[in-house]
């Protein structure tokens, strides 16, 4: 048995120090897509609670539709007032648009399959209320709007005009 040459062996260790440093800057990556995407959770989270402390603050309308259940996946805005048809629009409006970033980064990798879950609920949830359904239509990026084609096209609120 022959014995390794320095040059062998020299390569032998660069090599090794090659396969550390690509180990490392995978392991870097996936802290770093992690971060982001812990970024993006608390951006949205915050986003809810600015929205529900907006609601709830000076404006009594927007308190009352929380309290009165309007802003459930299963409110029927037909009895509204128009000043609170108004308000209960721009909330679902946002909604949509919040439902529609989460469906984005979903559709990036950036959303973990756990929320997924949970924001394709929501989604469903929403989506079966024909009330609320053309804000999907008329807002929707074209992937979403396929994505909405798979869902069930059934009102479980409502009736589409």
């Amino acid at each position: 048995m022959k014995n390794p040459d320095v040059n062998t062996l020299i390569q032998l260790l660069g090599l090794i120090g090659v396969a550390a440093s690509l180990v490392f800057v995978g392991v870097e990556l996936r802290q770093s897509q992690q971060i982001a995407i812990a970024g993006q959770v608390q951006a949205r989270n915050q986003a809810f609670l600015d929205l529900y402390t907006t609601t709830m603050g000076e404006d009594p309308i927007g308190r009352s539709l929380i309290a009165d259940g309007y802003l459930t996946p299963d409110s029927d805005p037909t009895d509204l007032i128009e000043i609170e048809y108004d308000v209960w629009n721009a909330i679902k409006f946002w909604q949509v648009m919040s439902l529609q970033n989460a469906f984005q980064q979903y559709e990036m990798g950036l959303l973990p399959e756990t929320v997924w879950e949970q924001v394709n609920s929501r989604i469903q949830g929403q989506y079966a209320n024909c009330y609320i359904r053309p804000i999907f239509l008329t807002t929707v990026v074209p992937s979403m709007d396929a994505y909405l084609q798979t869902l069930s096209q059934d009102c479980g609120i409502g009736t589409l005009e």
